[in-house]
């Protein structure tokens, strides 16, 4: 595993050298190689970067998202711990970046898929920061073979203003083929329509052949619409219909599922979305629930953010993740 890592800048981590103001920096566990093997699986939960955006340009869109994993960690290294539970009663780790330099699309991809199937095998929970969102299909990948999960036992939530579904005949790999290629490729089909869940989608955003193609699937759609406002109530209806029958569940979220005047650092931004708060909650509610067993956080194009707004959303979603896990025990 540790062949296909960078370890992650240490002047990311943050301290301002008070011992009554601890950050994020010192309490998050920077893993430097198979020597820091102990810490990981030790671990509640590990950080993971991917500095990729090849599948957004595939995909016709805007370069920069491959920037996002080290804007979001220089934000979240400058949270506290919070109020009790504090997040340092988590064991948390940074296991690094992806090694993507001289790599192909999908030799970055095959690696993704053995980290987190690694780092899930152990009992962490993996968080991964990217990047693109083609990256969200070996995310899956990865965690189907870590725990080795069979036919119906995956349930998967995107938060996203797209469905992402489109096949592998438009550019090949790109941010809009992970959910078909999780419905369709995941070998043992451990995903099944009926558990798969779009939060958030916006139908202006969407081809109406895609909306058929996952009907048919009995997959559900919650529009912006139906969730806007709402965002406890419709989340923990997404957990139970993406959680009947799996016993594991993995959330995704696209940044751009944030109204840009919140998240202007988006790779697609649109002006209607979810609110900052709306999606805080979210990922506390997806933190509390114990079968929810990844995390990633995807789209983040920092040379599109303005005053760091959308890294610090970033933050904050990892933020508030960890302290629903806070709570699970």
């Amino acid at each position: 595993m540790w062949e296909r890592l960078i370890p992650a800048d240490p002047g990311l981590f943050f301290s301002k050298g008070d011992p009554h103001d601890p950050r994020l920096g010192e309490v998050v566990r920077r893993l430097g190689g198979p020597q820091d093997a102990p810490l990981l699986e030790g671990a509640d939960a590990a950080l993971l970067g991917v500095p990729e955006d090849r599948g957004i340009l595939a995909n016709k869109g805007r370069e920069g998202a491959r920037l996002g994993p080290r804007a979001i960690r220089k934000a979240f290294y400058r949270l506290t711990p919070g109020f009790n539970p504090f997040l340092s009663d988590l064991k948390l780790v940074d296991l690094g970046d992806i090694r993507t330099q001289g790599r192909t699309l999908e030799e970055v991809h095959e690696d993704l898929a053995s980290v987190v199937g690694e780092v899930a095998a152990l009992g962490v929970v993996p968080l991964v920061l990217g990047g693109g969102h083609d990256l969200a299909y070996p995310d899956l990948l990865g965690l189907c073979t870590g725990l080795k999960l069979g036919e119906g036992q995956l349930g998967v939530i995107n938060v996203d203003q797209h469905l992402d579904v489109r096949d592998l005949s438009f550019g090949g790999i790109t941010s809009g083929t992970p959910f078909y290629r999780a419905l369709e490729e995941l070998p043992g089909r451990p995903l099944r329509g009926e558990n798969f869940v779009e939060y958030g989608v916006q139908e202006s955003h969407n081809s109406p052949y895609y909306y058929n193609w996952l009907m048919e699937r009995r997959a559900t759609i919650l529009t912006l619409g139906e969730v806007q406002g709402r965002p406890i109530e419709t989340f923990l209806k997404s957990l139970q219909l993406a959680g009947r029958g799996p016993r594991v569940l993995t959330v995704s979220v696209d940044i751009d599922a944030v109204r840009s005047t919140d998240a202007p650092g988006a790779s697609a931004g649109s002006p209607n979305g979810l609110s900052a708060q709306d999606v805080a909650k979210i990922a506390h509610l997806a933190g509390r629930t114990e079968r929810v067993r990844l995390l990633d956080i995807l789209e983040t194009c920092p040379p599109l953010d303005q005053d760091g707004r959308t890294a610090s959303l970033g933050a904050d979603i990892l933020f508030w993740f960890l302290k629903g896990m806070c709570e699970r025990r």
